[in-house]
């Protein structure tokens, strides 16, 4: 098949770049040997590393504040799906001090990129990265969000140089698979309101199985987001762990047991206490987390004995059921955004939001949370579209809609603002504006760009609207 003539970026591009760039150069042994040439800052986030064979290409950079040339580090590339590369690496600067990582972020990988094109950009970076810093081939990581998480995964499961991947939000691949790798890890993140949640729990108990691949799924309580640094803790303690499993002498026993014990206590409790299903699905991570490193026969024992239980098997049936449920109102939401008119959405959206703020069962509250985070981007990409074909009147009905759904949205009155202001609308382009600040839009350099206010860019609501935009 075509993919496997894909030449591994890790190791080809790099051979062929490391020869004609004289900031590296080899030993006797063939190890490449980094010297200082660029003088990068350490112990600080760089916002744009430009790559010196491509300059329209940059990432964000941040390399631990002891790092040297004459040592080899573990690296993480980040892929965000705005090609905010600053996002991740701001984000988990300090994880990657703690873990004595090189974390990276491309600047270019984004939605709406092509399969061909990211595989292009991505061997960019990982090129110009290994050219000019001193890592580890045998430690090189991914992490993803949203539709940087599909392209993360697609990249690992084609590179055999990519020890393992953190998928946030997302996972499904960009490009068809007809026979993947099996010798990597992978780990999923998913807030319990992302509107890609059911696809995340999916891949991780059906997609994932009867495939070789070490994996898990940690869940928290949030939307479709980048987790924050607690989370992404156990993400990175999830490359440490699985580097211990691959070579026995880095086992840190003491670590290990600092992890473990009052996870271990935590079942105990839950299993005396008969709370069943926390028993469960703790045991189950347990067991994905440490197979291979610490005696798990106690989780084992506890794990037999209450995924047969009556309530772990009426839970799922449950979950099944709600997924099944989610799925429906989804399509039903599609359908409904091209019929209905802004009455009848009123009215839906007020009782959706009833149910939300006064449902008992928390399951179902999640599930009409996660349709109205769906909701949210099925508005969006509609009212964007319609924009974009010049289509007016329906971007008119569609960003009425998306504020409807998600008024607590910068986007949403942005938008709204950009309709208003294409029908000669100036009043209502300007009190749009100003809920898009209210609501945390601070992009004024694309407000400055945007064509669409062109008619009324230089009166002075426009500048007043500017100045309060609050610098990044």
């Amino acid at each position: 098949m075509w993919f496997r003539t894909l030449v591994l970026v890790l190791v080809g591009i790099v051979v062929f770049l490391s020869c004609s760039n004289n900031s590296t150069e080899h030993s006797a042994d063939g190890e490449s040997v980094i010297h200082e040439a660029d003088n990068f800052e350490k112990g600080k986030v760089l916002t744009r590393t430009v790559c010196k064979a491509d300059t329209t290409q940059s990432y964000a950079l941040y390399l631990p504040a002891n790092y040297s040339s004459k040592e080899k580090y573990p690296v993480i590339y980040a892929f965000d799906p705005h090609a905010s590369g600053l996002e991740p690496v701001s984000r988990y600067e300090r994880l990657a001090e703690k873990y004595n990582y090189i974390i990276v972020g491309s600047n270019n990988s984004k939605n709406g990129t092509s399969w061909e094109e990211s595989q292009m950009i991505a061997g960019k970076l990982f090129a110009d990265v290994s050219t000019r810093l001193s890592i580890d081939l045998q430690r090189v990581y991914l992490i993803g969000f949203s539709g940087g998480a599909r392209v993360a995964n697609t990249l690992t499961i084609f590179n055999g140089g990519i020890n393992s991947v953190i998928c946030c939000g997302a996972a499904s691949p960009v490009a068809t698979i007809t026979n993947p790798r099996n010798n990597y890890c992978y780990l999923g993140i998913a807030g319990n309101e992302d509107f890609n949640y059911i696809e995340m729990k999916r891949y991780d108990m059906v997609g994932l199985a009867g495939h070789n691949v070490k994996h898990s799924l940690i869940t928290f309580n949030g939307k479709h987001e980048w987790p924050d640094q607690s989370i992404m803790d156990e993400g990175f303690w999830w490359f440490e762990l699985n580097e211990m499993r691959k070579d026995s002498s880095k086992k840190d026993s003491k670590r290990i047991e600092e992890h473990t014990s009052p996870l271990m206590k935590e079942l105990e409790t839950y299993y005396t206490n008969k709370n069943t299903i926390e028993a469960y699905f703790l045991s189950r991570k347990i067991i994905n987390f440490y197979d291979g490193l610490i005696d798990l026969t106690r989780c084992y024992e506890i794990l037999k004995t209450v995924q047969n239980s009556k309530e772990v098997d009426a839970f799922l049936n449950a979950e099944q059921q709600a997924w099944k449920d989610e799925e429906r109102l989804k399509q039903e939401y599609v359908n409904a955004i091209q019929t209905k008119d802004l009455k009848w959405w009123k009215q839906d959206i007020a009782a959706l939001n009833q149910k939300i703020k006064t449902g008992k069962d928390k399951e179902k509250v999640l599930v009409y949370k996660r349709v109205r985070s769906f909701l949210s981007l099925v508005a969006y990409m509609q009212t964007s579209n319609a924009l974009n074909q010049r289509v007016y009147d329906a971007a008119e009905h569609f960003s009425e809609v998306y504020v409807l759904v998600d008024p607590d949205n910068s986007e949403s009155h942005y938008l709204k603002a950009s309709v208003a202001a294409i029908k000669g609308d100036v009043k209502e382009a300007n009190v749009s504006l100003q809920k898009a600040i209210n609501s945390g839009f601070t992009d004024g350099a694309r407000l400055q760009g945007d064509a669409v206010f062109n008619t009324f860019k230089n009166t002075a609501e426009f500048n007043e609207l500017l100045k309060k935009i609050p610098a990044k």
